[in-house]
């Protein structure tokens, strides 16, 4: 005769075995996540109302100054006009970046043209700020001059310096600095417009 707390034989088990008096059951094992968690889409980037105007004027004035200087340099103490194209690109591709940058960190966003007025002008900029810093330097390192620098300054103003030296060639890198920098400035591959509800 079989025991009352035993299956009799050829039985299936009714469950698992119940712990004995002073034996304490072993916890149930449970997931960190559900299963259903691993097919869940994570949830989308919030969309950027507005760009950070601030910080893409001073990532854009941080490549622009930087492309003033090298101009300045191939100008006043160079004396090279045949590389001002490739800089004028450069800058502008530079300037592009840096405003789109700020403006936007890679993140989705509305559509906005103020990033693509502001690389313009900062493109506008960044070809002034070459020209005058040229001047500077042209006047710094006049040769055979006893002046101070202050009174070559004032005997040479920077219009009347700058006024013989522009020619078609500077007129085409300044609308090249600006049209590239307004090209790259747009964000195309990271703009998600979202239709508003």
């Amino acid at each position: 005769m079989n025991a009352p707390d035993q299956a009799p034989s050829g039985a299936p088990e009714a469950g698992p075995p119940r712990p004995q008096p002073g034996e304490t059951a072993a916890p149930a094992t449970r997931l960190n996540r559900p299963p259903s968690d691993r097919y869940r889409t994570p949830a989308p980037e919030p969309v950027l109302e507005r760009p950070a105007l601030m910080r893409a004027l001073g990532l854009g004035l941080v490549a622009g100054l930087g492309t003033a200087a090298v101009t300045a340099l191939f100008l006043a103490i160079l004396s090279i006009t045949a590389g001002l194209l490739a800089i004028a690109i450069l800058g502008g591709w530079l300037v592009g970046a840096g405003v789109r940058t700020g403006a936007w960190s890679g993140r989705p966003h509305r559509p906005s043209r103020a990033p693509l007025a502001l690389a313009a002008a900062l493109g506008v900029v960044t070809w002034l700020a070459g020209l005058v810093l040229a001047w500077l330097v042209s006047m710094a390192i006049l040769p055979d001059s006893v002046k101070p620098l202050l009174d070559r300054l004032t005997s040479t103003p920077f219009l009347e310096w700058v006024s013989p030296q522009l020619g078609a060639l500077d007129f085409l890198g300044l609308a090249l600095l600006v049209v590239v920098a307004w090209v790259t400035a747009h964000s195309g591959a990271l703009e998600r417009p979202v239709a508003k509800g």
